[in-house]
């Protein structure tokens, strides 16, 4: 199970001074207009697998994502969400009502998904969906590290303060590719990432409604 890490970097501002952006790390963001934002901090080689869940909500959802983009070494990318202060984050946050993050954890047996976050109504609707669709998941731990309820979070930092928060196990995100590196994730997504993804939709719509989307 993913204990809590010492990040190299204490907040967002202090690793984009230390790294380089286009090289190291990237950072994109879509605007949909929509209620829900999709997102997730530590995306491409920073929790691998996890870019590639949120760039399939890209049609008719808001989107932000930050990828790890070096050869090696990316988990020195990495910044806890409570002191994520990427200023495009914060402001796409505030200009959206629910938020759904995506994380992946460290469990490399196990295919499982804990999904946490300050919403547990809307929680729950995820787990029984993914559930439904044949993939384990249950709700996080309401207290515990992967709880996702700081309320400094970025996920948390929406205009209802609702979210909704995924982690993903490492067996369950290699389990969705033919091949698991940077690029080959890029265009070897299985049929397992394509039920994830439409369980993952489904939550989304019995969730939210219709309304959620945007453009």
């Amino acid at each position: 199970m993913k204990q809590a890490l010492t990040d190299q970097y204490g907040s967002f501002t202090e690793m984009a001074e230390n790294e380089i952006e286009g090289t190291d790390y990237s950072v994109a963001a879509r605007d949909a207009g929509s209620a829900l934002l999709v997102m997730a901090p530590h995306g491409g080689g920073i929790e691998p697998g996890i870019s590639e869940i949120v760039r399939a909500f890209e049609e008719g959802f808001s989107v932000y994502l930050l990828e790890g983009l070096k050869r090696r070494g990316n988990k020195s990318l990495h910044v806890t969400s409570a002191h994520f202060d990427c200023p495009l984050a914060v402001r796409m946050a505030a200009g959206h009502r629910y938020i759904l993050a995506f994380h992946g954890y460290d469990e490399p047996s196990r295919r499982h998904t804990l999904i946490g976050g300050t919403d547990r109504r809307r929680a729950l609707m995820f787990a029984e969906t993914l559930e439904k669709h044949g993939f384990s998941a249950e709700l996080a731990a309401e207290r515990g590290y992967l709880s996702g309820t700081n309320s400094a979070s970025i996920n948390n930092r929406c205009q209802t303060g609702l979210s909704v928060q995924f982690e993903i196990s490492t067996a369950q995100r290699k389990a969705m590719f033919e091949q698991f590196t940077l690029k080959g994730r890029r265009t070897s997504q299985n049929e397992v990432f394509s039920r994830y993804v439409k369980a993952l939709k489904e939550g989304a719509r019995i969730a939210y409604g219709p309304s959620a989307a945007g453009s």
